[in-house]
C-alpha cells in the first residue's frame, strides 16, 4: 500500500511541478503527450518511473555522499536534482515513447522544480514516517 501511495504521490508532484512552472507566454515545464494516451497516465507512468529512481538510484547517491550528509539541506537539493534530471533522461532519452516529452526549460525553472520537489519529499516523509 505504500509502494502505491509513493508513486500516487511522485505523479502529483510531477503535475504540481507542471502547473506551478506553466504559463500561457512561456512555456517552461513542457509536457507532450501523443493524443491516444491520457495525462493522468502519463504521470501514472513517470510517478512509476521517478519511484524506481528514488528505490535504486537515491540509496547510491546518499551513499556515495554520506561524509557529507552533515550539510543535509544542500545534499538533498542535490540528490533531488540529480534525480529529476535523471528523470528527464529516462523519459526523453531511454524510453522514448513517441511524442511523449518531459523537460524542464531554464535553469532558474529547473532550480525552483529542484525546491518544490525537494519540499514535497519531506512533507511525505514526515507524513509516512515509521513511528
Amino acid at each position: 500500500m505504500k509502494i502505491f501511495f509513493s508513486i500516487l504521490l511522485n505523479a502529483s508532484i510531477l503535475f504540481i511541478i507542471w502547473f506551478l512552472l506553466n504559463t500561457e507566454s512561456y512555456p517552461t515545464a513542457v509536457v507532450v503527450l501523443p493524443e491516444w494516451w491520457n495525462a493522468w497516465k502519463t504521470y501514472l507512468l513517470w510517478g512509476i518511473i521517478l519511484w524506481l529512481l528514488n528505490v535504486f538510484v537515491r540509496p547510491v547517491l546518499k551513499l556515495l555522499w554520506l561524509p557529507l550528509f552533515f550539510i543535509y539541506p544542500i545534499i538533498a537539493l542535490l540528490i533531488n536534482a540529480i534525480l529529476l534530471w535523471l528523470l528527464s533522461k529516462t523519459i526523453n532519452s531511454f524510453l522514448a515513447l513517441p511524442g511523449m516529452i518531459f523537460e524542464i526549460n531554464g535553469w532558474i525553472n529547473f532550480i525552483i522544480a529542484v525546491a518544490i520537489f525537494t519540499i514535497l519529499n519531506i512533507v511525505y516523509s514526515i507524513l509516512f514516517s515509521k513511528k
